[in-house]
């Protein structure tokens, strides 16, 4: 094992810690990951568009801690007003504009959903599964768990940009990571997943069997022994390049980019 991977570890009980975020960063781009988890060089996103997406998730989240009776339109866009916070925004012009869309998120979404339908069994929560065997801890925070009539759902709000569409979502990874730690969690299958891409106002569903998951946990494993023996992180270079918080660092990037 490498000095820099050693800083990814748990020391108290030598466990991998790997949640959704860190793994899509890894698949997307071995040495952005590097730049991020191991060097732990600054990133400089933009505030703008995380602090629109923490409001929003905000508003949601107490949305659905209301009574169905109460989830209206109406109700749900006081809850955005309440959470909304203008500081930090480059001038009130810019806070102005990423308050119009997030406005139009939300409403996009409750014409979307029929919210007396919805019963939520976690909101924004945190959760930890550890697997000494394999010595991983799985970490993350799911937007929402929903209990239906054909058992449970994990719910994922998306408030970015970045394209989405039912390929990449069925083959996505880090999906299986939520569907996986749910299962352990709740002590039963979770096998479906819904994404609400909130920019375009549209669903996209998944599902995730359980000899998938263990496929997918199988590859997981791997990833992990390959991050944890790897003293190369060598760079994906691709559209996403574009948007990378360490652009200014990668020469490939750089040329990706033109």
């Amino acid at each position: 094992m490498t000095n820099e991977a050693q800083r990814l570890f748990d020391h108290g009980e030598g466990l991998f810690e790997v949640n959704p975020s860190k793994l899509q960063c890894y698949l997307d781009c071995p040495r952005q990951f590097r730049f991020r988890y191991i060097e732990r060089r600054p990133e400089r996103r933009a505030f703008p568009q995380t602090a629109l997406g923490r409001t929003v998730h905000r508003a949601l989240r107490e949305f659905y801690a209301l009574e169905t009776g109460r989830r209206s339109l109406e109700e749900l866009l006081r809850l955005l007003r309440r959470a909304w916070d203008a500081s930090g925004y480059r001038s009130e012009n810019e806070a102005e504009a990423a308050f119009a869309r997030a406005e139009d998120m939300l409403r996009r979404y409750h014409d979307l959903v029929d919210h007396t339908g919805v019963r939520p069994l976690a909101l924004e929560s945190k959760f930890s599964v550890s697997y000494p065997d394999e010595g991983v801890l799985v970490t993350g925070r799911v937007d929402r768990i929903d209990l239906s009539e054909d058992g449970y759902v994990i719910v994922d709000y998306k408030t970015g940009r970045f394209r989405q569409d039912p390929r990449s979502i069925h083959e996505s990874l880090p999906l299986s990571l939520y569907a996986m730690a749910a299962s352990s969690k709740l002590g039963s299958e979770v096998t479906r997943i819904v994404l609400y891409l909130l920019a375009d106002g549209t669903a996209l569903e998944t599902e995730r069997d359980p000899d998938r998951l263990a496929g997918d946990w199988k590859l997981l494993v791997d990833i992990v022994e390959e991050i944890r023996t790897g003293a190369r992180f060598p760079p994906h270079t691709g559209p996403l390049c574009r948007w990378c918080d360490y652009l200014n660092l990668c020469p490939e990037g750089r040329a990706e980019v033109g």
